[in-house]
């Protein structure tokens, strides 16, 4: 297995040759440094991989957010003020990953109503865009440049869920991220690691190398990161509002940069910005409700794969690793993804047949394509669907709930890692490159049109029995989210895992589009020998791979009330625990903003 500083090494060892002229020996020197500290920073950092408790639970990607989220529970917030905490620490201390620069979407549950609300806060196109203005032809030219990114929606979208759901004042819930933003954090290995992967994109930027960079090169673990600037737009929409980020100051300076150095985002793109709000999908699974995001978000494409494998013969009585369950799997999957590609949009603007690739007969028509014994390869799969396209994703999860029941999920997103790399200057913000997901021509489900919302694999989850949550639960990865999230219900609801053993077991990836299946290199050599009799071309990954994800997912038992979390080690999240309970049950709406 390979540890930390192997693994740092093999990554640097894969930059390029300019980089490594330019570093020197400090490459080395700083490979000496990363077990001291690792080992540091672990003693430092609170929380844990697992955890139990009753009276609230944050799991989310760095132990700083989740302590944000854990403090706004001990104050006598609710799951939301909790949420919207982390989320914002979040843009902070795990910036690679996430940023107010960015967008997501939430899924909320509040035990008085007993109802799922999704809200959708993905970046849009500006109203200049089209396919005259991006050549998707030619779109490493302008992936990695602030023409690359669209209107953001994350703070748009995480003010308004805490005004309608939050118990504490709005900038009561930012003043962790302000903190951590102005007074500084150490970095993980984790983030030095992809800031050393990253670092074309972050040096050719200066307002970007400033903060991401020590002296011109990359940092190392325990270098302090300050963003004061950040701090500074922080407290403008801690103080105003979301108006300060889309009508404000914020929105000049911003709007101002984009247009200035080749963007297409202008006063009116930001001041138009509006989030989608209304019920989740949902399905019936085992007795179950599962709840997701709608689209253009990927919620759908995990709910067609679990109605779709419960049509098929798989034997939960055998281990997980299973060669024939995984193959059934596998090509469900592919075909789903199919599907998916041919009719996903902007429901705003594509007719997507949400009822038809949710129901029975779709589930029966796909599940019946599948053969038992044979791996179809991937351009072999077509789609059951009438007409209507991935990328090394950077995009994280929290999950929160509360003492009352009260649950949210989240999953935020950049795009890629570091986003389109540009930090607009004076801000602090890092902007996303999200304008790269659009379809190459038009006339297709996922096509460029002014205004519209890119399609998203993100998927974030609730689920309840008998109307009350019994699980939260998502993940970042590109594609791969949809699997993952597949496989953790799976592993958990069929196989009859622990939360812990459904995160921490091996994973697997199958689309269409790929050139294989893609999996985790601990599943068992007779797995891997009778996946290839069945005509499966695999693709190896590492033990406990960043690419297929990091899962933060939190179980809750409704009668005894004691919740249970899980933090993926493919990231550096935990799961940590309030240690008082809210003074006010269900929710109240704060009246301060």
């Amino acid at each position: 297995m390979m540890n930390d500083v192997q693994h740092r090494a093999a990554s640097r060892n894969r930059s390029s040759n300019l980089k490594h002229i330019k570093m020197g020996n400090m490459v080395f020197i700083a490979l000496f440094a990363t077990l001291f500290h690792t080992v540091t920073l672990a003693r430092e950092m609170p929380g844990s991989k697992q955890a139990k408790g009753k009276l609230g639970m944050v799991a989310a990607a760095h132990p700083l957010a989740a302590q944000a989220g854990i403090d706004m529970l001990n104050q006598g917030g609710n799951a939301v003020d909790a949420a919207v905490a982390t989320a914002f620490a979040l843009t902070v201390v795990e910036p690679f990953a996430s940023s107010i620069g960015g967008d997501g979407g939430a899924l909320i549950y509040m035990d008085q109503t007993k109802k799922v609300e999704a809200f959708g806060y993905r970046c849009k196109a500006p109203a200049s865009a089209n396919y005259e203005t991006y050549d998707y032809n030619d779109k490493d030219s302008w992936n990695k440049t602030i023409k690359g990114a669209g209107v953001p929606g994350m703070v748009a979208g995480t003010c308004m869920l805490h005004k309608k759901y939050g118990r504490l004042p709005l900038a009561t819930v930012l003043a962790p991220a302000i903190r951590y933003a102005e007074e500084g954090f150490a970095a993980s290995e984790k983030l030095a690691n992809i800031v050393f992967d990253a670092y074309d994109v972050i040096d050719a930027h200066e307002s970007t190398s400033i903060i991401f960079l020590d002296d011109g090169l990359p940092i190392d673990p325990g270098f302090v990161v300050k963003n004061p600037d950040l701090a500074a737009s922080l407290r403008l929409i801690a103080a105003e509002g979301p108006d300060a980020f889309y009508k404000g100051k914020l929105a000049a300076k911003m709007s101002t940069f984009i247009q200035a150095n080749g963007g297409h985002i202008g006063m009116k793109d930001f001041a138009d910005y509006t989030t989608v709000t209304g019920e989740a999908l949902k399905t019936a699974y085992r007795g179950l409700q599962i709840y997701s995001a709608p689209p253009p978000f990927g919620g759908l494409s995990v709910l067609m794969n679990l109605k779709v494998i419960s049509k098929l013969p798989l034997d939960y009585n055998k281990p997980y690793t299973d060669p024939q369950n995984i193959h059934l799997m596998a090509e469900a999957m592919k075909g789903v993804a199919k599907d998916r590609n041919k009719t996903v949009g902007d429901p705003e603007f594509d007719t997507v047949p949400v009822d038809y690739m949710l129901s029975d007969e779709y589930a029966d028509k796909r599940a019946r394509l599948v053969d038992p014994k044979r791996a179809i390869p991937g351009d072999e799969v077509q789609s059951i669907l009438p007409d209507y396209h991935d990328h090394h994703g950077s995009t994280t999860h929290l999950s929160v709930i509360d003492a009352e029941g009260n649950a949210v999920a989240i999953t935020q997103t950049l795009g890629n890692f570091f986003g389109c790399g540009v930090v607009i200057p004076g801000t602090g913000i890092l902007f996303n490159n999200q304008m790269k997901n659009f379809a190459k021509k038009p006339g297709v489900a996922n096509a460029l049109e002014p205004g519209k919302r890119m399609r998203s694999t993100q998927a974030p989850t609730i689920i309840t029995r008998d109307g009350n949550v019994i699980m939260v639960v998502g993940t970042p990865g590109a594609y791969r989210i949809i699997t993952t999230m597949v496989q953790i219900i799976v592993n958990n609801i069929d196989y009859g895992m622990s939360l812990w053993d459904a995160v921490d077991a091996a994973r697997f990836s199958a689309r269409h589009s790929f050139s294989g299946l893609r999996l985790e290199k601990r599943f068992p050599a007779e797995t891997r020998s009778q996946l290839r009799a069945r005509g499966h071309q695999l693709e190896l990954y590492g033990e406990w791979d960043l690419y297929f994800g990091g899962v933060h997912a939190i179980v809750r038992d409704p009668v005894s009330k004691v919740m249970m979390g899980s933090a993926d080690r493919r990231r550096d999240g935990v799961v940590m625990i309030a240690k008082y309970k809210a003074a006010d049950d269900g929710f109240k709406q704060s009246q301060t903003h």
